[in-house]
């Protein structure tokens, strides 16, 4: 019994860590969709830039221009940094994937584990409930002895009667 309760300890500890690393995982996943959003919104000033770039050309404006040329220029100088922060969140998120599937493997060996032992106690008590049926009714067979009808008992169980005409019934002895 003490055998079964360590496991489902183990088994509740495994659950604990498996919850722990999928909370950390979805943490990573959040993370990267942030850099992956913190990129975008810079590819988008720098498309805006450019947009403000043209038109301070075509409309010659110079502080347009100087403008779009600053965004593009912010854009230049940021996407590195940015691209390498992508690059370590996916690391990290890759690691937190693989983290998580390994405390998901563990639990379900344990599951198994525990399972299995389920099983066998609950095959050992129907195996412990028919020995004492068996049991029972060896004891009960015990008390009544077998008896072996004699010759002339045999009339007796058949409704013949002592005179062996066969006249009167009479009850069977059991």
């Amino acid at each position: 019994m003490s055998g079964g309760r360590v496991l489902q300890r183990l088994l509740r500890l495994r659950e604990l860590q498996e919850e722990q690393s999928r909370v950390e995982l979805e943490a990573a996943v959040s993370n990267r969709n942030r850099v992956v959003e913190e990129l975008a919104a810079a590819m988008r000033r720098q498309a805006q830039g450019r947009t403000i770039f043209v038109a301070g050309i075509c409309g010659q404006d110079a502080k347009g221009r100087a403008a779009g040329m600053v965004e593009m220029e912010q854009y230049g100088k940021q996407r590195p940094a940015i691209e390498a922060r992508l690059k370590v969140a996916d690391a990290e998120l890759a690691r937190r994937r693989e983290e998580f599937l390994a405390h998901r493997t563990a639990r379900r060996q344990v599951e198994t584990l525990v399972s299995a032992e389920q099983a066998a106690l609950k095959e050992e008590m129907s195996r412990r409930a028919q020995q004492t049926l068996d049991d029972w009714y060896g004891r009960r067979t015990n008390r009544q002895p077998d008896r072996i009808p004699k010759e002339d008992d045999s009339r007796l169980y058949f409704g013949e009667s002592d005179s062996g005409d066969g006249s009167t019934l009479r009850n069977s002895k059991a």
